[in-house]
């Protein structure tokens, strides 16, 4: 699991992990599965994400 917060403004950021992944999904900050996503993605003004990253 992989929490991230903006602050300030928008942010466009991709994540990269020192691992392959072979799914990656958004949770809810209960870590329950929203929806699969890619390693790219955007952020609100103060907007929490919580990534969950399945390797392959």
């Amino acid at each position: 699991m992989v929490r991230l917060y903006e602050s300030p403004g928008r942010a466009r950021a991709h994540l990269g992990p020192g691992f392959p992944v072979g799914r990656a999904e958004v949770s809810d900050l209960l870590e329950r599965r929203l929806h699969e996503s890619d390693s790219a993605f955007g952020l609100r003004p103060f907007q929490i994400l919580t990534r969950s990253l399945r390797p392959e």
